[in-house]
Order: C-alpha cells, then sequence, then structure tokens
C-alpha cells in the first residue's frame, strides 16, 4: 500500500483538464486499494519487527494527516449529479458507473465518505500499530473524539458499498460496538447472495434465533465457501439444535479438510455426539475414520476416555448423559467393524501394546513402594511388539522401535501410581536410522481429560504467536486419554522440575543458572536468560487465559536450554485446590527467584524486565485477535462433566479475560498492570510455602 503520497502539481498546461481528471481517478484509484487492504491487514503484519511496527504507524500517521489537511476538490455537482471544475464536467456519474468506485447516487458526496472512513481505519490502524512498536508505553492514545451510531451506521454502510469484506473486517476491529455489528448484520442478509464467498458473514446470519425461526436465510448455506474448523464446531453446540442445513454444511466443512486436521479437534467432535439426535456427527466420524488409520485410532481411544465407570451408591447421572454413554461403545464397534483386514491387524497390535503398557501402572499399588521399580522391569519384559508399524499415542509420527525395560520408574502421586516410561523411537518421514528415546506417563485411575483441554489452548496460541511472528515459547506436549481414568502423557525431554533441582543445591534460579549456563553476562548465561524470558512470557499469557492453579515448583519445569515449561492442568478456569480456595491470587506464578532472573535491578527498571513485559503485551494483544476461535474450542467442552466447568461462569470469565471491549492500547496497559501485579506476589510465595509444608516439594 501506498502511504504519504503526495502528488506533484507539475503539469503540462495545455491538458490542465485532462490532467486532473486523471489525477482525480488515480488518487480513487489509491484510495480504494488503500480500503481494500483493511479487509486483510490483521493478517499481513510480522509483529516480530519493531522497526517495521514504528515505520508503518508513521507512515500511516503521515497519510492521515494528508487526508485531513487534504483541501476539498473545488468541485460541485449540478443538479444532475455531474462534478465541475471551472464550468467544465469531466466525470459524468449518473450517465455511468464510476469507473473506480462503480454505482454512486453523487460522486462528490460518496467519495468524502469513503474518504472519511480510510482516514478513520487509518488512524485506528496508526494507533495500534503504535501500541505494537512501544507496548510497554502505558501511556494512553490521543484521544479522539467520540463516533456517533450514525457514523458507525454510515461507515459500515460505505465499507460494504466498496467491499463487504471491509465492513466485515470493520466489525471485527470493534467487536462490542453493537450498531456497528447490528448494521453490518442488516447488510449481509440484505445482500446474502452477494457474499456467499465470505466465510466470515455466516455469524451474521447464522444464529441460533435463525434457527429457531427456520430463517430463509438457512438455504444460503449449501452454496457457501468453507469456513475455518472452529467455526463450524461451533455450529455443533445445542444452540443451534441439529439445524439439518447448518449440519448440512458443518459436515461439508468437514469433510474438506483431511482427517489428521481434524484430529486435533476430536475432544469437541465426541462431545458434540451428545447432541447429534441425526447421527450425522456419528456418520461424519466413520466417513473420516475409512481415510486414516491414526483419525480411527484417536477416535477411539477418545471414545474409551469418555466411557464412565458407575460408582457404587452414585447416581448414574441424567438421561441426557445415560444415552451419550451408551452411545460411546456403539460408535467404537462400529469403527471396528468398517476396518479393513490390514487396518483392523494394526488396531489390534496398537492397542493391544498399549494396553499391556499402561496395566503395569494399575498392578503396582499394591506392591511396596521399594519393589515397584523391579516390578516394572518385569512386567515390561514380558510385553511383546509385534511389527515396526506402532506408534506413540500422543504423537503419531514417532514410530517405536522399542521399549527400554530398565527405563521404567514409579512415580509420586496421590493414592496411584503412575508410571513413565521410555521407548526408542524414529521419526515417521524421517531417517529410520535416528534413533532417539521418548518417555512418556502411563495412568490409571487418572482423568487427564481436562489436561488436554488445556493443552488445546496451549497450542492454539503457540500457533498464533508464530502466525505473527513473535517469539514466544510454548511447548503443548501430548496427552491422550485411553480409557476411563486411564492415559498417555509425554515427558517434556531434557527438564527437571524446579522441586528437583531444589534437591541438588540451596541457590535459587539465578544461582542455578550460573551454575548450569556459566557467571552473568557471558553468551551462553544470556543465550539462557533470553530463552527464560520468551517462555515466561509466553506462559505468562497462556496462564492469565486458562487461570491454572497449583502452580508449584513440582509443575515448573526447566528445559536444558533455560525455558521454561509449565505441567498439570489439574485446576484451571474457574477451580482450585483446597476447595476452590483460590489462594493463588496472581493471574500467573512470578516467583521473587523468577524476578531475580527477569529484573536484576529489582526495582521492574531492567532492559530484559521491560523486554519480558513487551512480550506479554505482544502475546496478549495477538490472542485477542482469535479470541472467538479459542473460546469456541473451550465452550464444544462445556457440558463433558470436567471439573473445571463445574463453577461460576467459566465461559463468560474467559471472555471477560480478552477484554474485547478495550482498545489496543487499554489492551496494552491491562497486560502490563497483570504483570505488575504478579511480581513477587505475596500469595505466590505462601502457596509454595504451603506445598513445602505439607507435600514436601521444594521452594
Amino acid at each position: 500500500m501506498l502511504l504519504g503520497l503526495k502528488f506533484c502539481s507539475c503539469y503540462s498546461q495545455g491538458n490542465l483538464q485532462n490532467f486532473k481528471t486523471g489525477l482525480q481517478l488515480l488518487e480513487d484509484r489509491i484510495y480504494r486499494a488503500c480500503l481494500s487492504w483493511f479487509a486483510f491487514v490483521p493478517e499481513w503484519y510480522d509483529m516480530s519487527n519493531v522497526n517495521f511496527a514504528q515505520s508503518e504507524a508513521q507512515s500511516l500517521s503521515l497519510f492521515v494527516h494528508y487526508l485531513s489537511t487534504e483541501q476539498t476538490d473545488a468541485t460541485q455537482p449540478d443538479s444532475k449529479g455531474r462534478s465541475h471544475e471551472n464550468g467544465s464536467s469531466f466525470i459524468d456519474i449518473n450517465a455511468q458507473q464510476h469507473p473506480i468506485w462503480g454505482q454512486m447516487e453523487n460522486y462528490v458526496v460518496g467519495r468524502e465518505k469513503r474518504k472519511q472512513l480510510l482516514l478513520m481505519l487509518c488512524q485506528h490502524e496508526a494507533d495500534r500499530l503504535e501500541v505494537w512498536a512501544q507496548p510497554a508505553n502505558s501511556k494512553e492514545n490521543i484521544s479522539r473524539p467520540k463516533i456517533s451510531s450514525e457514523k458507525w451506521i454510515e461507515y459500515a454502510r460505505t465499507a460494504f458499498s466498496v467491499d463487504p469484506c471491509i465492513a466485515l473486517s470493520l466489525a471485527s476491529r470493534f467487536p462490542t460496538n453493537n450498531p456497528l455489528k447490528a448494521e453490518v448484520t442488516h447488510l449481509v442478509q440484505s445482500h446474502i447472495t452477494d457474499v456467499r464467498c465470505i466465510p466470515e458473514a455466516l455469524p451474521y446470519f447464522v444464529t441460533p434465533k435463525a434457527v429457531d425461526e427456520d430463517s430463509v436465510l438457512l438455504q444460503q448455506l449449501p452454496h457457501w465457501a468453507a469456513c475455518s474448523i472452529t467455526q463450524a464446531l461451533e455450529f455443533l453446540t445445542p444452540a443451534y439444535k441439529g439445524h439439518p442445513r447448518v449440519m448440512a454444511y458443518v459436515l461439508r466443512v468437514l469433510e474438506s479438510y483431511p482427517p489428521e486436521r481434524v484430529t486435533f479437534f476430536m475432544p469437541q467432535l465426541v462431545q458434540s455426539l451428545r447432541y447429534d439426535e441425526e447421527r450425522l456427527v456419528e456418520g461424519y466420524l466413520l466417513r473420516a475414520t475409512q481415510r486414516s488409520d491414526i483419525f480411527a485410532h484417536i477416535l477411539i481411544w477418545h471414545l474409551q476416555g469418555e466411557t464412565c465407570v458407575p460408582e457404587s451408591g452414585k447416581d448414574a447421572g441424567s438421561g441426557k448423559n445415560n444415552s451419550f454413554q451408551a452411545l460411546l461403545p456403539i460408535v467404537r464397534q462400529r469403527i471396528i467393524d468398517g476396518f479393513t483386514p490390514n487396518a483392523l491387524d494394526l488396531f489390534k497390535r496398537e492397542f493391544d501394546f498399549f494396553d499391556k503398557v499402561t496395566s503395569v501402572s494399575g498392578v503396582l499399588f499394591h506392591h511396596p513402594k521399594t519393589e515397584r521399580r523391579a516390578v516394572i522391569r518385569r512386567e515390561l519384559e514380558k510385553i511383546e511388539m509385534e511389527g515396526e508399524d506402532l506408534y506413540l499415542p500422543t504423537a503419531p509420527n514417532k514410530l517405536v522401535r522399542g521399549v527400554r525395560v530398565d527405563s521404567g520408574i514409579p512415580l509420586q502421586s496421590a493414592a496411584k501410581v503412575p508410571i513413565m516410561v521410555t521407548f526408542n523411537v524414529v521419526d515417521r518421514d524421517g531417517d529410520h536410522n535416528d534413533i532417539k528415546p521418548q518417555a512418556c506417563i502411563f495412568k490409571v485411575g487418572d482423568d487427564c481429560r481436562q489436561d488436554v483441554l488445556a493443552l488445546q489452548v496451549i497450542a492454539l496460541l503457540r500457533d498464533i504467536f508464530q502466525a505473527v511472528g513473535l517469539k514466544l515459547y510454548l511447548f503443548p506436549y501430548g496427552v491422550l486419554p485411553t480409557g476411563p481414568e486411564r492415559g498417555v502423557i509425554e515427558v517434556v525431554p531434557n527438564t527437571r522440575s524446579r522441586s528437583q533441582m531444589g534437591e541438588t543445591t540451596d541457590g535459587g534460579l539465578f544461582e542455578i543458572f550460573q551454575q548450569d549456563f556459566g557467571p552473568v553476562g557471558s553468551p551462553s548465561f544470556e543465550a539462557a536468560r533470553e530463552k527464560f524470558i520468551i517462555s515466561s512470557a509466553g506462559y505468562a499469557v497462556a496462564s492469565l487465559l486458562l487461570q491454572p492453579k497449583d502452580r508449584h515448583n513440582g509443575n515448573l519445569l526447566f528445559d536444558n536450554e533455560g525455558r521454561l515449561v509449565h505441567i498439570d492442568f489439574g485446576f484451571i478456569l474457574e477451580t482450585s485446590p483446597g476447595g476452590n480456595l483460590r489462594f493463588e491470587s496472581a493471574h500467573f506464578k512470578l516467583s521473587h527467584e523468577m524476578t531475580q532472573l527477569l529484573d536484576p535491578s529489582g526495582v521492574m527498571k531492567s532492559e530484559t524486565w521491560l523486554q519480558f513485559v513487551r512480550l506479554c503485551v505482544k502475546g496478549y494483544l495477538a490472542a485477542r485477535r482469535y479470541m472467538d476461535g479459542i473460546i469456541n474450542t473451550v465452550m464444544l467442552m462445556l457440558d463433558s462433566g470436567l471439573p473445571c466447568f463445574s463453577r461460576g461462569d467459566p465461559i463468560g470469565n474467559l471472555r471477560k479475560r480478552f477484554h474485547p471491549e478495550m482498545s489496543e492500547r487499554e489492551a496494552a496497559n491491562f497486560m502490563i498492570r497483570v504483570c505488575v501485579d504478579a511480581y513477587n506476589k505475596w500469595s505466590t510465595a505462601g502457596y509454595d510455602l504451603i506445598q513445602y509444608l505439607q507435600q514436601g516439594i521444594e521452594k
């Protein structure tokens, strides 16, 4: 996009009128190109480049200044709508469509409306880019005049007349602007056949109200462009009541993606079976299992993970849940019945092998602790691996080449005995001679479905950060429920928990980093500090949104390069240990020893602290753009019975933490306050002390 462009006044005296006419058309063409750019701008920036954001903000500010100070041409429409200059007609609007803008009732008025829309968008984008360029600068933007509801409606109509995509982008920029949203909704519904190619228009006519009324607009869905998977999955929730046209569209969208892409959302697809009265989702799942063995296996594991074993003396649950529970084994068997002989053989070998490994955990509880490691080895030696096509359930791209029988370790857990086993694996698409170790934890008696949901959100955030060029680090390790209160958890490679680190030294993180990476100021130490900063910032954003609690030092890992990784998400959203005491009041853990690494000054003035805050702000702003996809992913699990949905308003409060009503600068300042509030908060240190006194977990 050309910004800040100003035309020179040099021209040929003999062709003055033609020159000015051409100049006007060229300027119109640039205005239209600039407006069209705003239909896609959120996806175009590489926000890792601070200088780029700063230069773009300056360019936009110059262009805003040009638009604001540009003198309105001395052209006035006559009674027929023709524009004149010095009595000479050069653009006849009513006679034909304008070559740039198309049909316009009045060129001068229409052009001014487009110019004002472009001015507003450029001002907003300049403000947004200024925040990205200086995220830790807490000063508010220059106050802008309040825009009336009537003006927002005019902006929506003008934008839609140029390109419906601009109007939809405008509404997404200001998601809590009700007059704007209402007008865009009216425009979409009034021009429904003109926007079939725009998936983003779906929420403006596919609504629970439209479903209740069986709106005639839903007849457009067979012709509609495919939307994202997260958008399609939202239509599977009870609010849409399995409307046949909506369901047909959703299934068409899902069928358009390879099964491996859809596998990420398997927990949500399984939950949608609760509302699948016409068995349409079931039909899609069965068809997808014919296209991919891995899709079939992961679906079966999730079906088994949803199966409840009723406890004696307890209510079996609601009739709706009973129907869902009864359906799970039926769907599982239908998948198996549809296997080809080769697929059935792989299924039996894969599931038999990992069922036997998981069962080792279940037999340890009755053995004394001193004997458990020997029992694990003995049980692992009994297990035979058939074939070279078996893979880790948590990572289908990793083929298993064997079990290290001497690697089995019993782990500490209340009333349960999870085990850790290391496998020899190779990359499915890589060098099969390059064998690497991969440890996994096998649990019996633990429901790990909530961990799956938390790690889905973390994986979405990781992808968002990568998409906008942010170097924030997150490690969404693999977790898979394989049966009722049974599951497999990938061990994060090359890591130690902070608690384990405390068993070998009395020093804090600052001292441990010097022992592991060299003295302060050395290249190796500063590289490790940098990786600690980018990972701490990534998990700060994830923690703000997910609200994970029980953040003691056993649940914080550090890898051999200095990066932080959070594990164990048994308490997220509205739940916390101790009967929901919510003792950990900070949005994320930032203990004293962590601040020593982040902020050597100790007063939040260090360049490393400011770098951390800048990354937190940018990560939060990036996540806000994809708020709906994240919320939809969580919302689809609402009826799953997971503890995180057992109290309060988890979805409403998740949405509030995105603060969609805030401007970019307001959201940035909110995130700065979150960082300052978390800085060495007393409740963080208090919780670590409680865990040390009660559980012996090192501080």
